[in-house]
């Protein structure tokens, strides 16, 4: 199976033809995915749907894309009030990316809404969790994994079929070499039964970064222009590294 590589783009600003112009770089890279980050945006009542949609019709249609407005206590650029950034996430879910990118611990209500309305849009989701600390146990993430599964099926009555479209993504910060091993197990032992991406943070997690994708992670993310996290490298690096393999 081919490994497939992310490259993000933080959309910093209302610019049709300077998100262009960085576009055209980065497609010489050939990305398998595409992420645009919408928390770097310098003004959050910019991101209409109109604008949203100008964005997507300049992408390659062949190119899948995730939408990511980041929470702030996750990474987010943008410290905004919880209505304002929910209103945005479903203006980007109506703008129907093939993926959308939302927290696991977001509010159970909204939650609900963002589930309905990604149906409603075919849009599949990525469930993301993000230490910034550290990497907890296997044992810890795995009933963290189990019991938010459990949440799915029996709260938000997600079936078997609809589980199939999700994506659990799951982030560390390495504070050791032997953390990158825990988010390898998981990519190993989860992909068993789900889609799963997990790899660790920071320089010490670098190696997880590139062998997640041999591991049964379903994609790994590398930069073109900038980093949009701590440890995150090249996708000329990641694939450089990857084909020793």
């Amino acid at each position: 199976m081919k490994s497939k590589i992310c490259v993000p783009i933080p959309i910093k600003s209302a610019s049709i033809l300077e998100f262009k112009t960085r576009f055209e770089k980065i497609i010489i890279s050939n990305p398998d995915l595409i992420e645009l980050r919408y928390d770097y945006i310098n003004d959050a009542q910019v991101l209409t749907q109109d604008f949203i949609k100008q964005l997507l019709d300049n992408i390659n249609p062949k190119i899948p894309v995730i939408f990511t407005f980041r929470n702030y206590r996750e990474g987010g650029q943008m410290k905004l009030d919880e209505i304002t950034r929910v209103n945005i996430l479903k203006n980007l879910i109506l703008s129907q990316p093939n993926y959308l990118d939302i927290e696991m611990n977001t509010e159970k209500n909204h939650l609900t809404e963002f589930i309905e309305l990604a149906s409603q849009n075919k849009v599949k989701l990525i469930f993301s969790h993000h230490n910034f600390f550290e990497t907890p146990t296997y044992e810890v993430i795995s009933n963290q994994i189990q019991g938010f599964l459990k949440t799915l099926k029996h709260d938000f009555r997600i079936n078997s079929k609809e589980l199939d479209d999700i994506i659990l993504k799951l982030i560390f910060k390495a504070k050791s070499f032997e953390d990158n091993l825990t988010s390898l197990k998981l990519c190993e032992e989860f992909s068993k039964q789900l889609k799963i991406i997990s790899f660790c943070m920071g320089q010490l997690g670098i190696f997880s970064r590139v062998l997640c994708v041999l591991n049964g992670s379903f994609l790994t993310y590398g930069s073109i222009i900038e980093e949009t996290a701590p440890g995150q490298i090249s996708i000329k690096d990641i694939r450089d590294s990857l084909s020793f393999f």
